[in-house]
């Protein structure tokens, strides 16, 4: 089985999205406005038909609530090939009328998603009323019991460094987190990650390792495993990423199969170089071409999220191919004294 690490693909319904939340993995949600399209994601999955163990299909955006029927029509489309659980993503922005909650929800659960999370912090409660989060909480019966636990749907909370940080915006999201916990819902807490918009919020102070010697797959859930991934993601584009703005290529060009074929023989200048060296490997491609390197860093994913973006604005057309889609990478300024940690995203989308 040539993809038997493969267990879960990620499904970016929409680019879409009411937030612009200051940690998000994309810098320019609605650079693709439209929808994916459902018979990209059929003729994904029937290209590697019996060639991996796929056991959950997880959908998010964006917010996919926006596209909806697509989200609907994409689960079918993913039942033809045998596969019946799923997941998703939401910020709970259309969760207002807790009638029509409750019959999406309905239909959801009774097509296979089994795990519902709905974002709960300080970043998404700048828009969405936290009354929002409370309808799919009530609705999924997601509480702490005294015996079985049913987390099926669950408060998705992200803080900033990690949990116990002090910050403004960590207080804040405990602050919504103990409402949660008073109503006695379940929540999964989770760190930004170093990989999008979160560069420019991760405080500096906390910029303190330096061996930042581990591989991707290490420390981040088998992503971009040379014997292959645990899991891809498609987005509206037709990008299927290894890791966010790390493509193995786009299903618009050339079927699944002959990406994950090219995966093993010959990935192109990226992947190949994380695989042998990590992020200190693309340290050393970009600073060969005039990277300026800091001391130290948040972690592996920021060095290579700073390295990736100076080899995608500085050598594109050494680079610019493998390293999609422009989403994934800020808007630069023509101005050779501008740094990449500087930019501001709050600021950019006044």
């Amino acid at each position: 089985m040539l993809l038997k690490n493969l267990k879960t693909i990620v499904i970016l319904v929409t680019m879409k999205c009411n937030c612009s939340c200051a940690h998000c993995f994309y810098f320019n949600k609605n650079s693709k406005p439209d929808p994916i399209d459902p018979d990209i994601i059929e003729e994904a999955l029937k290209s590697i038909d019996g060639q991996h163990n796929i056991l959950n299909v997880h959908f998010a955006g964006g917010e996919p609530f926006y596209c909806y029927d697509v989200m609907l029509e994409s689960i079918e489309r993913c039942k033809k090939f045998g596969i019946n659980n799923f997941s998703l993503s939401t910020n709970g922005i259309l969760a207002g009328d807790p009638d029509i909650t409750h019959e999406k929800l309905t239909e959801l659960r009774e097509l296979g998603v089994n795990s519902i999370g709905v974002s709960a912090d300080a970043f998404h409660q700048q828009v969405v009323p936290i009354e929002n989060v409370f309808n799919i909480l009530r609705d999924g019966n997601a509480k702490w019991y005294t015996g079985d636990l049913n987390i099926s749907t669950y408060a998705a909370p992200t803080y900033i460094g990690y949990s116990t940080y002090d910050c403004p915006s960590n207080r804040k999201t405990n602050e919504i987190l103990r409402k949660i916990y008073n109503e006695e819902y379940w929540a999964m807490p989770g760190v930004a990650g170093a990989h999008g918009r979160s560069i420019s919020i991760i405080p500096k102070e906390l910029y303190v390792n330096k061996k930042l010697d581990r591989r991707c797959w290490e420390f981040n859930f088998g992503c971009l495993h040379p014997e292959g991934p645990t899991g891809v993601l498609i987005d509206p584009s037709g990008y299927v990423d290894g890791c966010f703005g790390v493509p193995l290529g786009n299903l618009y060009k050339e079927s699944m199969l002959d990406m994950f074929q090219r995966y093993f023989d010959n990935p192109g200048p990226i992947i190949s170089t994380l695989h042998k060296e990590g992020a200190l490997g693309l340290k050393r491609l970009a600073v060969e071409r005039g990277f300026k390197a800091a001391d130290a860093y948040y972690d592996e994913c920021h060095l290579c999220r700073m390295a990736r973006n100076y080899l995608r604005k500085c050598c594109f057309e050494e680079f610019g191919e493998f390293l999609n889609p422009s989403s994934c990478y800020p808007p630069v300024v023509d101005d050779k004294e501008h740094r990449f940690e500087d930019w501001n995203p709050i600021e950019a989308e006044k």
